[in-house]
């Protein structure tokens, strides 16, 4: 046999081996398009080697034209199944320059098997010997070229023009290797086989077509980098086993609910922190629809949500109910992962949830909590807003001041009452400190530490009077837009004071009455019965005896009220403290006005003790203001009218030199002191002033004209 036959049938059973490996590789893995489509060029390079053989070895013009038919057609299945190979292993996007190579290889092979001597020639002449350099003796065809002839290497240049393009994409993508590896085995032989194949014919080199070593070549290449991927392959499939089982091991042992759902929407996998939380064995999950474990009212929006998560536009994280097998209702938010497959595709949905069941009930109470603490925070601001103003107006004195006998008397009285929670009426006139006694009650009580809520009864207009002592619901009668606490509320365990009693309407004395006796009262609009522990001090400038007498008060509610009475006297009776008064106010209103009295003259000082005070400490105070005003030195000064008879004598409202705000303020507050600040009623200042008591309200609203100031 003699050397190139025996060199191709090595070629022709090294490539049908190659070509056999690659198909079980295929076999074995059917993604592997790759492999098949080498396996097919190997194939078709051991046939073409054996057809070769024939070729060499003709004995007629007959048997040379069959054997080079079947060559073009083996050639032709080679670059056929090489194009498509790069395509598939190198991901080019050039398609259609295989589509279009593939077509033209379909018109060779037509036109090769339509032509008595193929494609190649279109007719063979004689047999030649043809002598090889180491002596071997082949045979070789002598005849006409076909016309078609170069029809048959434009597959050839396609196939370059692709490997190129290819060579290119893998660059930019970062696959060096591989784009010098299609290179230089494609890129580079090809071309090689074009140029033999040019001096063959041209009769510069004495060879014959020896395709078959070229295609050998290119094929120990290709397939020793596809083992190298298969090598690769297997490391990462291990590499994948091994790392699935650590995920798994994961997810079998986490503290979370795991649920894996198939393209479908079935459930394929849970995890025994599943099975323990929704009471369901895994035969009972595994093959269900996920939305059949959910409540019924939830099942069309999970349904929805499964859907987009196989589709891969849902929500990452979603909270649904979870219905368990005992019926219960779970919480639980899901965290939803889109499984991909190899090719990118929907490969199913991987559901990680935690169980916030308690943590959602926590949230709810809390929620409640907070809710009922700002409903609480509303209240303690509405019920508190009667104490900051108690603590923003001053009453007049830091203490109670005075050394007479009777005030001393008086301060007896307190003392004697004070840690008991007797009822105390406070009497005395106008101005006399009534309020400042009451404190002074309240302070020396057990009680001191609570509220002490005052309620002047005399300046509130009757139809506000229960509201301010009782309350009143939201929606009780209109302007009751939220619900507010009666004075008497707010007091609850401390003290309430009830500034000028006696002007209280007849049908309130009733509801009085019941809380002195009970201590039970209800809010406006409302039915239920409210407990209270408050110490009631009640203070009238009045003769409440002589107004049980008249029908204007209540004669039982009189009783209640006069258990300890104490009698405040005026000014005038205790005029040894009006000395000590005097200093008293002088040295407090002098910063505060900026002034700096230093001293009061005797005369001015016996001006003052001598004055019968209608007004009493109150009257006192504000002479002793208007006084410090006008002093312009150290030395206190009494405004020039004082003394003189008359609202004047006190009260400068006749100054023509002062505006009509002025005047107006100052006389409608001498008509308020001279009535004891009674606005309604026969003898009250709206009917000396000749105005509706709303009118009048009106005008000491606009003045800030009130009792303190």
């Amino acid at each position: 046999m003699s050397l190139l036959v025996s060199a191709q049938l090595v070629v022709a059973g090294v490539c049908l081996a190659l070509g056999l490996q690659h198909s079980f590789v295929w076999l074995r893995r059917r993604g592997k398009t790759a492999h098949l489509l080498i396996a097919i060029a190997a194939i078709a390079a051991a046939a073409n080697a054996l057809v070769e053989v024939g070729m060499y070895t003709a004995t007629s013009v007959e048997q040379y034209g069959a054997e080079i038919r079947w060559s073009v057609a083996f050639i032709d299945l080679f670059l056929g199944a090489l194009i498509w190979f790069v395509v598939a292993w190198t991901g080019t996007a050039r398609r259609w320059l295989a589509l279009v190579a593939t077509f033209v290889l379909a018109v060779v092979l037509v036109i090769n098997f339509a032509s008595p001597f193929s494609i190649v020639y279109s007719e063979i002449t004689t047999l030649e010997p043809l002598e090889l350099s180491w002596g071997e003796i082949v045979v070789s065809a002598a005849g006409t070229a076909g016309p078609w002839k170069l029809l048959g290497d434009v597959p050839g240049i396609l196939l370059v023009v692709l490997v190129i393009d290819a060579c290119v994409h893998l660059w930019r993508r970062g696959d060096r290797r591989k784009a010098w590896i299609v290179g230089l085995t494609l890129a580079a032989v090809l071309p090689a086989l074009t140029v033999h194949e040019l001096l063959v014919d041209s009769g510069i080199l004495q060879f014959p077509y020896v395709l078959s070593f070229a295609f050998l070549a290119m094929l120990l290449v290709l397939s020793f980098e596809l083992a190298g991927d298969v090598v690769r392959s297997a490391e990462l499939a291990r590499e994948v086993v091994e790392r699935e089982r650590r995920w798994r091991t994961l997810l079998e042992e986490v503290r979370l609910l795991v649920v894996g759902l198939d393209d479908t929407g079935r459930i394929d996998f849970v995890n025994p922190y599943f099975v323990e939380v929704s009471g369901y064995d895994r035969s009972e999950a595994i093959g269900r629809r996920f939305a059949d474990l959910v409540p019924e009212d939830e099942r069309p929006e999970v349904e929805a949500c499964v859907r987009d998560s196989l589709a891969g536009v849902a929500e990452s994280h979603v909270i649904r109910s979870l219905r368990t097998a005992a019926g219960h209702r779970r919480t639980i938010r899901w965290t939803n992962v889109t499984l991909r497959d190899a090719s990118g595709g929907g490969g199913g949905v991987l559901r990680v949830g935690a169980d916030v069941t308690e943590q959602r009930a926590a949230e709810a109470a809390r929620d409640e909590a907070i809710r009922e603490l700002e409903e609480f925070r509303r209240q303690l601001e509405e019920e508190n807003v009667f104490l900051r103003q108690e603590l923003e107006v001053s009453h007049g004195f830091s203490d109670i001041v005075g050394e007479s006998d009777t005030l001393k008397y008086v301060l007896h009285r307190v003392e004697q009452v004070a840690e008991t929670d007797t009822t105390v009426l406070v009497e005395g006139e106008t101005g006399v400190g009534k309020e400042l006694i009451a404190r002074a009650i309240h302070r020396r009580s057990s009680r001191s530490t609570r509220p002490f809520i005052t309620v002047d009864c005399g300046s509130l207009p009757a139809n506000l009077v229960e509201s301010e002592l009782f309350g009143h619901e939201k929606g009780a009668f209109t302007g009751a837009t939220t619900l507010r606490k009666g004075r008497f509320e707010l007091a609850d365990g401390g003290t309430i004071f009830l500034d000028e009693v006696g002007d209280l309407p007849l049908d309130l004395q009733v509801k009085l009455l019941r809380v002195l006796q009970e201590g039970e009262f209800s809010r406006i609009g409302s039915s239920r019965l409210r407990s209270v522990d408050v110490r009631v001090i009640a203070a009238t400038h009045r003769s409440l005896q002589e107004e049980v007498g008249a029908g204007r008060f209540r004669e039982d509610l009189f009783y209640r009220l006069h258990v300890y009475p104490i009698t405040v006297p005026p000014l005038r009776e205790r005029r040894a403290d009006i000395p000590l008064l005097v200093h008293h106010f002088v040295r407090r209103l002098s910063p505060a006005i900026g002034r700096e009295i230093e001293s009061v003259p005797g005369p001015t000082m016996r001006r003052l003790s001598e004055y019968e005070w209608p007004g009493n400490v109150r009257e006192l105070e504000n002479v002793l203001e208007r006084s410090v005003i006008l002093s312009t030195g150290t030395t206190l000064t009494l405004p020039a009218e004082f003394g003189d008879p008359g609202p004047t004598a006190i009260h400068p409202a006749a100054d023509l030199s002062q505006p009509l705000a002025v005047v107006e303020r100052e006389h409608i507050r001498a008509v308020l002191e001279d009535t004891g600040w009674r606005v309604e009623g026969d003898d009250g200042a709206a009917v000396r002033l000749g105005l509706k008591p709303s009118t009048l309200r009106s005008r000491m609203k606009k003045h800030s004209i009130n009792r303190e100031s």
